[in-house]
């Protein structure tokens, strides 16, 4: 599936005086961002001039479109700080969707202090800035079962694994520290092996629909051209339960930030029930193949949002 699109370029004919939109993705992701195509042809039914358009490109000229929305960043990680140089300097030009306030809030996974003392349920998280010992900490986790360390920075399950020996937790922080990263420790939530992840999707406030995520650290992961690891997706209706805390922790970021375009909340199973893995609100997939009519609502958010 070809998505790219350049610079000066539309698919097909739209109406004159259209809004002009970039959607925003990297060079790495053009062919392997199986959203886009779809949310290209609903935002040409929608009568949007759609352009695809990588991030980094010296040519483009921000200002010259009325949003340009951040869709398929998927190397932004590795050049954090050049990639929030160009949200901030997109910002200054033209209407960055989501906000630039969620883009600093959200790329930095720190944002998971910030719910857990909201009040909403989220996986316990120990976070390990280069040079603080948290030895005590991870021995602890570990006395319940496995962890997974990643980086508080990062995307696509990059460097991010599962553990089960205090050495390997040891040998996985040191490397990311010599890297200058902080750290994250979580305890894994077994139950994922059994009920998947769900993810919930929400554009411009509203909920659109959910699928379920396999667990991918259960076994080797599969890395698709270094970008993110390759996962089995599929459509779920979501529960009473979920529902609940996606919809609450949406109206939580649309009061602190204002309504985003969207918002991705993904859930673990608990024996409690649903807690927060992540609030994806840069670049996640919005998986709108799985739902009827998804691609023309993301469309419709972004003529309304």
């Amino acid at each position: 599936m070809n998505t790219n699109v350049g610079p000066g370029e539309t698919r097909g004919p739209v109406s004159s005086g259209a809004r002009r939109v970039a959607l925003v993705s990297c060079a790495e992701a053009l062919d392997v961002d199986y959203d886009m195509e779809l949310v290209v042809a609903a935002s040409k039914t929608a009568g949007i001039d759609a352009h695809v358009v990588s991030w980094d490109d010296p040519t483009i000229d921000w200002s010259s479109f009325d949003m340009v929305a951040i869709r398929s960043t998927w190397d932004y990680h590795r050049r954090i700080d050049e990639f929030l140089r160009w949200a901030r300097s997109t910002a200054d030009v033209t209407r960055l969707m989501n906000p630039l306030a969620i883009i600093e809030w959200n790329t930095d996974k720190r944002y998971l202090n910030d719910l857990q003392n909201a009040g909403f349920a989220v996986v316990p998280t120990i976070f390990v800035e280069p040079g603080r010992d948290a030895s005590g900490d991870v021995r602890r986790l570990l006395e319940r079962g496995d962890v997974v360390v990643k980086p508080s920075i990062s995307a696509g399950s990059n460097d991010t694994e599962r553990h089960s020996s205090f050495d390997d937790v040891v040998r996985h922080i040191e490397g990311l520290h010599d890297a200058g990263r902080t750290v994250m420790v979580q305890p894994y939530m077994s139950h994922v092996d059994v009920d998947d992840e769900t993810g919930l999707v929400y554009m411009n406030g509203v909920y659109s629909h959910a699928f379920a995520k396999g667990p991918m650290l259960a076994s080797t992961k599969t890395m698709a051209g270094g970008l993110y690891a390759e996962e089995r997706i599929e459509p779920r209706v979501a529960d009473d339960a979920q529902r609940r805390l996606g919809d609450a922790v949406v109206a939580w970021v649309s009061e602190r930030f204002g309504s985003p375009l969207y918002v991705r909340v993904d859930l673990l199973p608990t024996a409690d029930g649903p807690v927060i893995i992540e609030l994806e609100m840069t670049e996640p997939s919005l998986y709108v193949a799985l739902a009827d009519g998804a691609a023309d609502r993301f469309a419709a958010a972004m003529l309304t949002c």
